[in-house]
């Protein structure tokens, strides 16, 4: 049993042997205690099940918990209940499989994921696959071999699932995918909602009086949150009656994910550079850009100074993710996501599973829009 799941179950019990909750008092719901303990709704509901088995609440159907009539005996024997949640075996052996990490994104998210599987007790090995299937395949065995009874995953971009993946769904393993979900495949998974976060941005230009507004990102088929970015651009601009160029639409950006690694290939990616370059060229009534990714927005904004043009006076543009300056406000105005969150609420699904849970569960983490220094009014300068 979890660490979370007995804190609550003893926070409680200590509650009603001090008297702040008599008998017939209502227990605060599922939800109530999700927020108040930053816990997922499976684990409370399991809290508050262990409590009723043991007769000090009692559950209805539509009504919520209450505080059973106990008898005085029943407060005496307390301490033996409190043993019977006390984690007495071995931690068990997880493992977080994910492409690459950094500060742009990643980084927090695996220090959420390592911080919360010691909550949950469970131990934790990191493998990154660099983005390759292969890899994947490699981290996959590598993990389960040595005795991981459970995988948190972060899919590579594209449109191939990898086969030891699917076997992992097929056999019921316990599994939570995180930034993505795999469209056929039904497992876990956490990630923010990419196709609103997206209207968001876009509305944000649009708010400043962009009409003509471009969009680059990496391949767009079989990466659900590429797929959901666009979506949610289309949505935006067709919310306003906008047109959207398909000239203006550019989706074989090469990802940028290991834009923090000694390897800087990603960002001079010459493909990129001049395909970028045809774009502003070619299109000279763009005013603003939808990066997908932060490494795009790189590469445009070094592409957008080279032809001796200006962020924010000549172009706007907005993206996702940033790396944190606690020096100095951002440059690019993104969309955070909380990676904490993301990493909190996968674990907390993951122990799920490992406790018989089987149902899957799609949960939508928070995001927020920071507004940075590379928009202005699209009118500001004319």
């Amino acid at each position: 049993m979890s660490q979370l799941y007995k804190k609550i179950y003893l926070n409680i019990l200590e509650d009603i042997k001090s008297g702040a909750l008599k008998s017939g008092d209502k227990i605060p719901s599922e939800n109530e205690l999700a927020d108040k303990f930053n816990v997922s709704r499976i684990t409370t509901k399991k809290a508050l099940n262990m409590l009723a088995q043991r007769n000090l609440i009692e559950r209805y159907r539509g009504k919520g918990s209450f505080v059973a009539q106990l008898d005085p005996e029943v407060l005496n024997i307390t301490e033996n209940a409190e043993a019977a949640v006390s984690p007495t075996s071995a931690q068990k052996l997880v493992g977080f499989v994910l492409p690459s990490f950094g500060e742009v994104y990643g980084s927090r998210l695996l220090e959420s994921i390592e911080e919360r599987c010691s909550d949950h007790n469970l131990s934790m090995i990191m493998k990154q696959t660099h983005g390759k299937l292969e890899e994947e395949d490699k981290a996959i065995k590598s993990l389960t071999n040595v005795g991981a009874k459970g995988l948190i995953f972060f899919p590579s971009p594209g449109k191939h699932y990898n086969n030891e993946l699917l076997r992992l769904v097929v056999d019921n393993f316990p599994l939570v995918l995180v930034d993505r979900y795999l469209k056929g495949i039904p497992s876990s998974s956490v990630c923010i909602n990419n196709k609103a976060a997206s209207t968001k941005l876009t509305r944000h230009l649009i708010e400043l009086g962009h009409e003509h507004i471009a969009f680059i990102s990496p391949p767009v088929e079989g990466t659900s949150s590429v797929e959901d970015r666009l979506m949610g651009f289309h949505l935006a601009m067709s919310e306003k009656g906008f047109k959207t160029n398909p000239d203006i639409i550019f989706n074989n950006a090469v990802s940028s994910i290991d834009i923090n690694k000694n390897d800087p290939a990603p960002l001079h990616s010459t493909d990129d550079i001049e395909e970028i370059r045809k774009l502003i060229e070619e299109n000279p009534y763009i005013t603003a850009f939808v990066a997908c990714e932060y490494g795009i927005a790189v590469k445009l904004y070094q592409e957008i100074q080279r032809i001796g043009k200006r962020v924010p006076e000549d172009y706007s543009i907005v993206c996702f993710d940033s790396p944190k300056n606690l020096m100095s406000p951002p440059f690019f105005t993104h969309i955070q996501q909380n990676e904490k969150a993301i990493g909190y609420k996968a674990v907390d699904l993951l122990a799920a599973q490992l406790e018989g849970e089987k149902e899957p569960v799609h949960s939508d983490a928070e995001y927020k829009l920071i507004d940075g220094q590379s928009t202005s009014n699209s009118l500001a300068n004319i």
